[in-house]
């Protein structure tokens, strides 16, 4: 259940953050609670996933697996505070960097789920 951890939180914030990129879609004004709990979420799990990787320490594989995961969860929470950062001064930046984030946010969780399965099994 340990492994399971990250793709259960993660899974939350990509739903989250599914949910968010709608609205931004549709020109509408994403609830600022669903922010927040995707922003918190986003945090926690990456906490969550430095720490479970401790599991796969000794098993070559899966430690790289895991590296870069975590580089591109880090790279995802960047890309996202660049977004909301940038997104009253500059509005324009904000669709390209909105973008930047969910592919790289959508990456991180596929490599994610690619490292949860092989560490589960």
């Amino acid at each position: 259940m340990q492994v399971w951890l990250p793709i259960i939180i993660y899974g939350t914030t990509v739903a989250l953050g599914l949910v968010l990129g709608w609205c931004f879609l549709s020109s509408k004004r994403p609830p600022k609670a669903v922010q927040a709990i995707h922003l918190l979420t986003g945090f926690g799990g990456l906490e969550v996933v430095m720490l479970v990787t401790r599991i796969s320490r000794g098993n070559e594989a899966l430690s790289d697996n895991a590296a870069i995961a975590l580089v591109l969860l880090g790279l995802a929470v960047v890309t996202g505070l660049f977004a909301g950062i940038m997104a009253k001064p500059r509005p324009d930046v904000l669709g390209p960097a909105l973008a930047a984030h969910a592919f790289v946010g959508g990456s991180a969780f596929l490599v994610l789920a690619n490292w949860t399965m092989y560490a589960a099994g």
